[in-house]
């Protein structure tokens, strides 16, 4: 019986963890407030995922504000709130993985270099492959 509950215990302790999504591009609704007027918008975006934290959001080159956003944790339900380096407040549905994102702007990753030497993660819809921090470099 002691081993029953014994086992029973882990099992609980071990399906009640929080899973948290693996690091990488996720589909998501991505809601703000158009600065010109009062209505608000949304895209249907590919968003980029680190430990847990929603790190980065890949808009079309035309989108206002290109200003990163501050990483913030992604709770259980999968609805966030950022904010961009310019105050610009987005409210963030996850949705599931980047493929399943038929809605999405169509996007690939940036042809650029990060400091380190890396291909840059960032995702982009400009046709000359490179996303708003490599323009020009």
């Amino acid at each position: 019986m002691k081993r029953h509950l014994f086992l029973l215990s882990i099992m609980l302790a071990i399906t009640s963890c929080k899973k948290t999504p693996p690091d990488g591009n996720y589909c998501a609704k991505v809601i703000y407030a158009d600065s010109g007027s009062k209505k608000s918008a949304f895209y249907t975006l590919i968003v980029e995922v680190k430990e847990n934290k929603l790190v980065d959001i890949s808009f079309p080159e035309e989108h206002f504000d290109q200003s990163e956003i501050k990483a913030v944790e992604i709770p259980k339900d999968g609805k966030v709130t950022v904010v961009s380096q310019s105050g610009t407040v987005y409210k963030v549905e996850m949705k599931g993985p980047a493929e399943e994102c038929l809605k999405a702007v169509n996007m690939l990753q940036c042809k650029g270099k990060s400091k380190d030497g890396s291909r840059c993660k960032r995702l982009t819809s400009n046709k000359n492959g490179l996303c708003w921090q490599h323009q020009g470099k």
